[in-house]
């Protein structure tokens, strides 16, 4: 065995411990980013699964063209009012587009708290025929008889 058999082997051992100092912090880097995504992924589900919301009540108003729809958090998740979409005869109604939101009675919180009542006034220029609600997790209400 010559000088050429130990320098090869020296050449690959050290070109072995350079890939492996590259490729060990991707896969660390790798590993803890699919970790936090299945983390981030149970945390949603368990919201997903202690959300729920009862609609109350939809009325609509012929001579001010207002749709009101109060609907309560009967959940054990908090909620965000401007995360909160309503859709009227299936056409989405931005949020910024509502003319009022209250909850519990009072205007201008964002924080929907178990137990509490949402009510959301819209305009709609004729009677809608459906309306439906649905949450930031997805969890959705709709009346068909307004």
């Amino acid at each position: 065995m010559g000088f050429s058999t130990s320098g090869a082997t020296a050449i690959i051992f050290v070109g072995m411990l350079v890939a492996v100092g590259i490729a060990y912090p991707v896969l660390q880097t790798a590993h803890e980013d699919r970790t936090t995504a299945i983390d981030d992924r149970d945390d949603r589900t368990l919201d997903l699964r202690n959300t729920a919301i009862e609609l109350n009540e939809t009325s609509y108003d012929g001579t001010t063209d207002n749709l009101t729809v109060n609907v309560t958090n009967t959940g054990s998740t908090t909620l965000s009012v401007s995360e909160t979409d309503l859709l009227i005869d299936g056409v989405y109604e931005p949020n910024g587009d509502w003319l009022e939101t209250r909850v519990n009675g009072t205007t201008g919180r964002d924080l929907w708290q178990p137990g509490e009542t949402l009510s959301i006034v819209a305009s709609s220029a004729d009677r809608p025929n459906r309306v439906k609600l649905v949450t930031e997790h997805g969890v959705a209400v709709t009346e068909t008889e307004v």
